[in-house]
């Protein structure tokens, strides 16, 4: 299987410019001067490491990057500049040069119309914020902006995640065909990986292997623990794809033939449960009510079930607004079309060992959320009708 280029990126780096600036002007931020590589990448859909970026409300971005770097990135972007100022502790000239940093920031805001406007930032070294203090800049946190402007996914972004999801179809039937007795959870973390890479990733963020007792409390990270038959194994894969989106979601599955009644239970109280709160997604609906809508489940499992999150956005980083835990504050917004979630469930009883994870990633539709994966369930556990 290989990823099929289906998406356009020149496309793809416009469209997201235009809804970044679209919500700049709405939040009446003047200017953005970005640092952190994710979000350099995610203006100029390219990852320059060292790089910064100046993000007019109107206009092209200034990017600044070392000499090194000058050539291969004017290959994809049209103002490409010299630092301005990189942070140096050991420099004896870095108060002074991030003065003139902050002077020519001030210049630029006002060539763009945005002079005196406000200025998101996102991550700055202490003599940096310092100058930009000093010259009197109105500041704000960059992400505030920058995670409403990414919730909406682009067309292209859609294209992206569809197919990713091949891939997660293809790695969860993988990690089902090779659960055998006697695997460990460090060696099964290797296997998946090796195939991942295989099939076109990009790379891996994270994943965890769980299996047996190591359930509950659901381990972080895989160890050297040995499936036995009749173990659950749980997977919760984050995969990179093409430009660096991240596709979140997990199955667990049975290892051998050995299916208690307690497995069967949790199985289909999981899959029951993550698929009514899918199917209760819609554009529109806001959040607060979508949380006072959740299905019912027994006292027994919410200790566990509400540790984990109902629902999160991705892109370029996990757990991208909103993030939707049970025991949060609802956030005061609503679903919008487009939007890739993440659901996420796990049933399990405090006092026991077994655990079932589910989570499933869907796309937001004007006539409610799609699966972005076709991952198989544990037929084993859940019987014909799965």
């Amino acid at each position: 299987m290989q990823i099929d280029k289906t998406w356009d990126d020149r496309r793809l780096k416009d469209e997201r410019l235009a809804q970044l600036q679209q919500t700049m002007r709405e939040q009446a931020i003047g200017a953005l001067y970005l640092t952190e590589g994710v979000d350099v990448r995610y203006i100029l859909n390219l990852s320059i490491p060292g790089g910064a970026v100046f993000v007019p409300a109107d206009g092209v971005p200034i990017a600044f990057v070392r000499s090194l770097d000058e050539g291969y990135v004017r290959l994809a972007h049209s103002d490409v500049r010299p630092h301005l100022y990189r942070a140096d502790p050991s420099d004896p000239e870095a108060d002074e040069k991030s003065l003139r940093w902050a002077d020519e920031l001030g210049a630029l805001m006002e060539d763009y119309g945005s002079a005196g406007e406000v200025l998101g930032v996102d991550s700055l070294d202490p003599i940096a914020f310092a100058a930009l203090n000093r010259r009197g800049f109105r500041l704000q946190n960059a992400e505030k902006v920058l995670e409403i402007a990414k919730t909406v996914k682009t067309q292209d972004e859609v294209l992206i995640y569809r197919e990713m999801g091949k891939i997660y179809g293809s790695i969860m039937r993988y990690l089902k065909s090779e659960l055998e007795p006697g695997v460990s959870e460090e060696e099964m973390l290797r296997k998946v990986y090796s195939q991942v890479v295989l099939l076109g990733a990009d790379g891996l963020l994270q994943i965890n292997v769980c299996s047996g007792e190591n359930m509950n409390l659901w381990r972080r990270w895989p160890t050297a623990r040995r499936f036995s038959d009749g173990d659950l194994v749980g997977m919760d894969l984050h995969i990179y794809g093409p430009g660096g989106y991240i596709f979140d979601s997990a199955r667990t599955y049975l290892c051998g033939s050995k299916a208690t009644d307690t497995y069967r239970e949790l199985y289909r109280r999981a899959h029951d449960y993550n698929n009514a709160v899918i199917q209760t997604l819609r554009p529109g609906l806001s959040i607060a009510d979508f949380k006072a809508s959740l299905p019912s489940a027994p006292e027994e499992f919410h200790p566990v079930l509400y540790s984990f999150h109902i629902a999160h956005s991705n892109g370029l980083t996990p757990g991208e607004y909103p993030s939707i835990m049970k025991g949060h504050k609802p956030i005061d917004d609503v679903f919008r079309v487009n939007q890739v979630l993440s659901v996420d469930c796990v049933f399990a009883r405090e006092t026991d060992d077994a655990a079932v994870k589910l989570e499933e990633l869907v796309l937001l539709t004007e006539h409610g959320a799609v699966k972005m994966a076709d991952m198989p369930y544990e037929e084993k556990l859940l019987g014909a009708s799965a």
